[in-house]
């Protein structure tokens, strides 16, 4: 077996000459994913309890993004964020076997790696590693990252091989980030490191749980907000290295996470907690009633592949010192706007690609007060009652009224039931979705119905939706 030592040196071995000439004084780019890091989990966004020092200097660095969604479940971001497109469109509806990118998806590395930029990846492999292709197929030159979801001694994946790790995954992570960084300082890099806190199970150092349970907090949220103070940690270490590096002044940082929080509650241990009962898919739930309250202090309906909005609801952070002024923007945002915002603020040139489905932010990102045009955001159910079930199969399968789907924008959201029924909800006074408002603005409600509707009619009949594990793989 290779030990992690070895496997960072051939990580930041010499890289192979670049596509195009490299200019030193563009910016690097460090895009950073968590993992079922919902809204409520940051103290930055609102949470007394959790504790998040270094994210929150992060935030207060960086232009903030607080009305922002993802997909509801990680493959669906992760294959929208490297493309710029809808997740449904790239053949992704769901996670494994249902993640099947089509190989001829441009992905996100391969236009910096195009631009003279040395490209790699460290951590989750989710839409990075698609077999049987590898990551360099799709523009990292270097990668290291964990299969599952093994938060200590992890079994790990790279160029070179697999071997076994010795440590927790964030902490070999962060190190192989930090190593990568310096050894590309003198030339532009691209760097996406996703994280795999705070995905269950939760699992820590018992000096990061420690601080929750002497709150009297429940072991299961104790572990949950160490595992989140642990991921908080390593990203201190992240920001620390950039400015001993002197990377500091001249790296794009981008901080998501890929959805919100897990959470399998029950129908029947939610009663008489409507914000925790709507849409439960059974299954027993990892926190009690009152945990899940202290975890959801914004009250957010839903949870993790929901498309209420604490399934699809998180922050995005945007750093870059000297460029862009820290701050909120009010800016409706939207996981596939990243890689086109990124190329444009960078001023990385574009490559063949399939049309993006998202925009530009670069406008907000400049000025706070602007607001770009954009358009709305359609999210469907990815399980439990409302998600796909054999889409390759009977017509029936592929109606639009079998899903629960969603169309949100800047201030209103539409939801679709699989029950033939619909809602529209004011999220700028009703964030928790709680009040059907179609009878007040019947005009949104139409439109956005409408909206739902030809999302639906124009994905579907693509010919690139929902594409199977044996197709893809033939494609391929």
């Amino acid at each position: 077996m290779i030990r992690f030592g070895t496997l960072l040196v051939l990580l930041c071995a010499t890289l192979p000459a670049p596509n195009a000439r490299a200019d030193t004084r563009r910016p690097h780019v460090l895009l950073i994913i968590s993992d079922d890091q919902g809204y409520s989990d940051f103290g930055f966004t609102g949470n007394p309890r959790v504790k998040t020092p270094n994210l929150d200097q992060l935030a207060a660095e960086s232009a903030v993004y607080r009305n922002f969604v993802v997909a509801p479940a990680c493959s669906p971001s992760r294959s929208a964020l490297f493309t710029g497109r809808d997740h449904l469109l790239t053949g992704v509806w769901g996670v494994p076997p249902r993640a099947n990118l089509h190989p001829d998806e441009t992905r996100m590395p391969s236009f910096f790696k195009a631009a003279g930029y040395q490209t790699c990846h460290i951590g989750k492999l989710d839409s990075v590693l698609v077999p049987p292709r590898s990551p360099a197929d799709f523009g990292w030159d270097k990668w290291v990252g964990g299969g599952g979801y093994q938060h200590k001694d992890p079994v790990l994946y790279t160029q070179d091989g697999k071997s076994t790790g010795q440590g927790w995954s964030v902490d070999l992570w962060t190190d192989a980030a930090l190593r990568f960084l310096e050894e590309n300082k003198t030339r532009p890099c691209f760097l996406s490191l996703a994280y795999i806190i705070p995905h269950l199970p939760w699992v820590c150092p018992a000096e990061s749980s420690q601080p929750f349970s002497q709150q009297g907090l429940s072991p299961a949220l104790s572990s949950c907000y160490g595992s989140i103070l642990q991921l908080d940690t390593a990203i201190g270490r992240l920001m620390d290295g950039l400015k001993q590096s002197g990377l500091d002044q001249n790296t794009v940082v981008v901080f998501l996470s890929d959805n919100g929080m897990s959470h399998n509650a029950s129908a029947k241990s939610s009663e008489g907690d409507p914000e925790t009962a709507r849409g439960s898919g059974g299954g027993d739930r990892e926190l009690s009633a009152e945990g899940w309250k202290i975890r959801n202090p914004h009250r957010l309906a839903g949870h993790k592949t929901q498309v209420w909005e604490n399934g699809i609801r998180v922050p995005l952070l945007v750093r870059w010192p000297g460029q862009i002024a820290p701050g909120d923007r009010t800016q409706f945002a939207m996981v596939e706007d990243v890689l086109p915002t990124v190329l444009d603020l960078t001023g990385t040139p574009e490559i063949p690609h399939l049309p993006f489905t998202g925009v530009s932010l670069v406008p907000s990102l400049k000025n706070r007060e602007t607001q770009v045009p954009h358009p709305d955001a359609f999210r469907m159910t990815i399980s439990g009652p409302g998600s796909p079930k054999n889409p390759a199969g009977n017509a029936e399968s592929r109606l639009e009224s079998a899903h629960h789907l969603a169309v949100r924008n800047q201030r209103f959201k539409f939801h679709g039931f699989p029950d033939g029924t619909a809602a529209l909800y004011d999220l700028e006074t009703d964030p928790h979705e709680s009040v059907d408002v179609q009878d007040r603005f019947p005009d949104v409600f139409k439109k956005m119905r409408a909206s739902c509707t030809e999302h639906w009619n124009r994905i579907t009949h693509s010919g690139r939706a929902f594409a199977p594990p044996a197709a893809a793989l033939k494609a391929r």
